[in-house]
C-alpha cells in the first residue's frame, strides 16, 4: 500500500511486494514507487514491516541506487526507513555507503 497526503509519502514493503523480497526485480518495484514521489511531497516513509529482508540485492536496488542518483543530504532529509530490522539497517547502510563510493569515484573520472 502506498499512501500519500502531499506531505509525506508511505510505502509499505509487504503490500508492494509481499513475500517477494530477493531479488532486483522484487526491489524494482520500490525504487519505482520511491522516485515516482520524489518531487511530490517532503518526505517518504518505507516501511520494511519487520520484515526479515537479507537480500543484497533487493535492498540495493529498492533503496542503495538512491544513493547514485541523490546526494547524502537530499537522501537523508527525503528517505525514512521504519520498522527495518537491525541486521537489514546494517547491510542498507554498507550498501549505501559503497553506492556512494562509486558515486564519487565516477564524479573523478
Amino acid at each position: 500500500m502506498t499512501s500519500s497526503d502531499g506531505i509525506k509519502t508511505q510505502l509499505k514493503i509487504k503490500d508492494l511486494c509481499g513475500r517477494s523480497t530477493v531479488t532486483r526485480q522484487d526491489g524494482k518495484k520500490v525504487y519505482r514507487v520511491i522516485i515516482k514521489h520524489w518531487d511530490k511531497v517532503d518526505r517518504i516513509e518505507v516501511d520494511f514491516g519487520n520484515l526479515t529482508i537479507a537480500s543484497v540485492s533487493f535492498l540495493d536496488e529498492a533503496v542503495g541506487q538512491l544513493a547514485l542518483r541523490y546526494t547524502r543530504n537530499e537522501f537523508a532529509s527525503k528517505i525514512k526507513l521504519c520498522r527495518i530490522t537491525h541486521r537489514d539497517k546494517r547491510l542498507l547502510n554498507d550498501i549505501i555507503t559503497s553506492r556512494y563510493r562509486q558515486r564519487r569515484k565516477k564524479n573523478r573520472i
